[in-house]
């Protein structure tokens, strides 16, 4: 009896450990499956990036999942690579929602109808409906907006990102995070940039879903990303 109560203590001690997603921004297939399992090997969530990829087979890329992996494919305005037709993007996070990931990262500018179409025969996976705001961070009030449009819709999982110009930013984002859960949803909220890098820190302490991390800067997907392990040592210091 003692071993199991040990044991369920662990378990849930885990349970409550913050999760960290790598983000895969590499170009060349071969070497993104190779971050990805790398990813998986250590225990850590991936975002694989298909907007960067330059031949993206995703049959090869998802032919095994060791590890929670979500597939987004962002679209320039939204700060990500892709420039090609919409309807070539829809279609690459359908084959990979059909391959099995685990989230789709769907953005809340993506036409209403071909969003509500994918989620419902999303299965098993999750949606994270995105909204990012590279400028800055807007007031208060429109965050508000942005979160009630999110909660009418019926993704399982909100996320808000901003530029964070000033230290006061980060405390409207996070802000939401009791917003969303108080609404029985999960949600991804911090800030980018250079102010907001101890958002991404505490976000998950306060019970942002997960926080981004890449296992060097050169990997990072969007600006004031710290690297695994910067913020591995962070949460040490925190603990």
């Amino acid at each position: 009896m003692p071993l199991q109560n040990t044991e369920n203590r662990k378990q849930k001690t885990e349970n409550r450990s913050p999760r960290i997603c790598v983000p895969v921004v590499e170009s060349n297939l071969r070497r993104a499956r190779n971050l990805y399992l790398r990813a998986a090997r250590r225990g850590f969530w991936t975002e694989l990036r298909l907007d960067y990829l330059e031949q993206p087979d995703l049959k090869r890329l998802f032919r095994t999942r060791p590890g929670k992996v979500i597939a987004t494919n962002r679209l320039a305005s939204e700060g990500g690579q892709w420039r090609g037709p919409e309807a070539d993007r829809r279609r690459l996070l359908e084959e990979a929602l059909a391959l099995g990931a685990d989230c789709l990262d769907l953005e809340l500018a993506a036409d209403a109808a071909w969003r509500r179409e994918i989620s419902s025969r999303r299965g098993r996976a999750q949606i994270i409906l995105s909204w990012h705001d590279f400028s800055g961070t807007p007031d208060s009030t429109r965050l508000e907006e942005v979160v009630a449009e999110m909660l009418a819709g019926d993704a399982d999982i909100l996320k808000i990102v901003t530029q964070a110009r000033e230290p006061e930013d980060n405390l409207k984002v996070l802000s939401l995070i009791p917003r969303a859960k108080a609404a029985g949803r999960e949600i991804i909220a911090f800030c980018m940039g250079a102010a907001g890098k101890w958002s991404r820190v505490v976000a998950p302490y306060l019970g942002s879903y997960l926080t981004f991390a890449p296992f060097s800067k050169k990997g990072a997907s969007a600006p004031g990303q710290l690297t695994v392990n910067e913020i591995r040592r962070l949460w040490k210091l925190l603990r």
